[in-house]
């Protein structure tokens, strides 16, 4: 059985109602007293009729349950146009359906979303509501005067009832159902000042063209394409109003290019230029208004894949800081192709692999996922890393020779009591760089082929051991090639600055190095930068270092 609602809810919700029906009888009403203010052959039939769109953006946004304020209003405005009650009452009917049918089209048939952010729910409510819903009141209108004999000629009446209804659900309801669901217009590009530059000049531009006989109608475009672009559907819909108003007002005093012979055609005329720019507009912010929420889909996407990628937190490693840093170059939504992993082997070593993947997007999102979790797959029982990036190679020659290949260094870091010991391998990557605690820096093995374009990459193993104090640099080219063309920062410059680095944290060192390779902020990177540093902080025994590799660099002494 359903729940009751609590007396007291009940009733608060029934006066809320009460009270939502009565503003909206008197906001038809005094919109309508307005749009009557316009009616020059017909006392009760205008060309301007801006309840229409009030009441389908009440019914829309507040339920059916409104309609009686509808009723109400329409009934009360046509009372005192001298017309008899039988007409009044038709009338009544007329208005009062034409704003339910509109309502239940929308909901019903076009899953209509009152934010007008979907270009079909702009061709929603032109069709449905303002074509369709407003041909009801028209007809059950037209009809009521003509039974009562208050007016001659039924099409032509038609045709002024139904441009007037339909100028108010194109541009009134537009206004009000956007107002509504917008707010508090955090969303929109445009800003305060831009705002009120871009109404004063809509406001003094269409102040001038429609005084003027000439026909100039056309210089509003830029400002109503201005306000769709930068404000979207609340600057469209509201610079489309602002401009309608003026041209209503002026063409009404017999002023401007819309003058002809009959005051009704001259106000059909404008409300049809306007109602045809606004409508263009809002196609327009609706186009704009897509496009930015696709990108922001895609940009999240692209983040939570980029994520997804990396390893959420590096492992603690008793005896050693690990530190790491990822900037993505951001080229408009695309996943990078640059990683790095830090995971525990079967046997108790730790492995640091730093990798770059051939392109962006989601191919490169593909290619990156394979080399992650293929090295992690791998890595669990393999123990050279040269054995490691072979199986991965192997794993990119079956997706297709040639067409997916990628660079990456692998080292493994084997901790016991007396010693630690690393081994690297590289395919085509930058090869690691280990910072001695004396300040000398070295470049650890010997760069094979790139992974996935040969059987054989030709890789080795090359093995050194640690002491306290060392620290291992892993990196993808976009640290040195940054800025590249205009500025590289080449290897012996890299070496310095981690030469300079000696004696501090794994993540004072990895800091150090990303701002050596990115000094402008306000640049992005041309591609994607990942590294990863690893730093020996307790060695049980230690003894010196062999020195079988090339120093290519050194701390300045004291």
């Amino acid at each position: 059985m359903a729940a009751r609602l609590p007396l007291r809810d009940w009733s608060q919700g029934r006066w809320a109602t009460v009270a939502g029906i009565a503003v909206l009888a008197g906001a038809y009403y005094g919109a309508a007293k307005l749009g009557l203010s316009f009616a020059f052959e017909t006392a009760s039939v205008t060309a301007i009729w801006p309840p229409t769109g009030l009441a389908l953006a009440a019914l829309v946004l507040g339920g059916y349950r409104f309609w009686p304020g509808v009723a109400l209003g329409a009934f009360l405005a046509n009372s005192w146009t001298g017309i008899p009650l039988l007409a009044t009452l038709g009338i009544t009917c007329g208005n009062t359906l034409e704003a339910l049918v509109g309502a239940y089209l929308l909901h019903r048939v076009a899953s209509f979303r009152p934010t007008l952010e979907r270009v079909r729910d702009v061709f929603a409510l032109v069709i449905l509501a303002g074509a369709v819903s407003t041909a009801v009141s028209a007809t059950i209108g037209v009809a009521s005067l003509a039974v009562t004999d208050e007016i001659e000629g039924f099409a032509s009446v038609w045709r002024v009832w139904w441009l007037g209804d339909m100028g108010g659900d194109l541009l009134v309801a537009p206004v009000l159902l956007v107002a509504a669901t917008w707010w508090p217009y955090t969303r929109l590009p445009g800003r305060a000042l831009e705002a009120v530059v871009l109404a004063v000049a809509t406001v003094g531009v269409s102040a001038l063209v429609f005084s003027l006989e000439t026909n100039l109608a056309y210089l509003v475009f830029p400002l109503l394409i201005w306000a769709a672009l930068r404000f979207w559907q609340p600057g469209a819909t509201g610079a489309s109003l602002v401009v309608a108003a003026i041209a209503v007002g002026y063409t009404s005093n017999d002023m401007g290019p819309f003058i002809t012979g009959n005051p009704d055609d001259s106000l059909e005329l404008a409300q049809t230029f306007v109602g045809v720019a606004g409508v263009t507009v809002m196609l327009l912010a609706a186009v704009t208004t897509q496009r930015r929420l696709a990108d922001d889909a895609l940009g999240h996407i692209a983040h939570t894949l980029q994520t997804s990628l990396l390893p959420s937190a590096l492992p603690v490693i008793p005896g050693v800081e690990t530190a790491a840093r990822f900037r993505p170059a951001q080229r408009g939504q695309e996943v990078g192709g640059d990683f790095y992993d830090v995971f525990a082997a079967a046997d108790g070593s730790w492995d640091i692999v730093v990798g770059d993947v051939c392109g962006k997007g989601p191919e490169a999102a593909a290619l990156t996922a394979l080399a992650r979790y293929t090295l992690r797959a791998v890595g669990a029982h393999e123990r050279c890393p040269s054995d490691i990036l072979t199986r991965l190679n192997e794993a990119l020659l079956r997706q297709g020779p040639g067409s997916e290949f990628c660079t990456a260094a692998y080292a493994r870091l084997d901790l016991d009591e007396t010693t630690t010991r690393l081994t690297v391998s590289a395919g085509g990557h930058p090869l690691p760089l280990l910072l001695r605690a004396d300040g000398t820096v070295e470049q650890i093995g010997r760069p094979g082929i790139l992974l996935g374009l040969e059987p054989d990459p030709q890789l080795v193993d090359h093995a050194v051991e640690l002491y306290s104090g060392d620290a291992l640099l892993l990196y993808t080219d976009g640290l040195t090639d940054a800025y590249a063309p205009d500025r590289m920062l080449a290897p012996d410059d890299l070496a310095r600055v981690l030469a300079s680095c000696a004696g501090r944290s794994a993540s004072e060192i990895a800091g150090r190095v990303q701002h050596a390779a990115l000094d402008d902020d306000t640049r992005q990177p041309r591609d994607d930068i990942a590294l990863v540093v690893v730093r020996i902080t307790a060695q049980a025994v230690g003894r010196k270092a062999p020195g079988s590799h090339r120093v290519i660099a050194a701390a300045n002494s004291a």
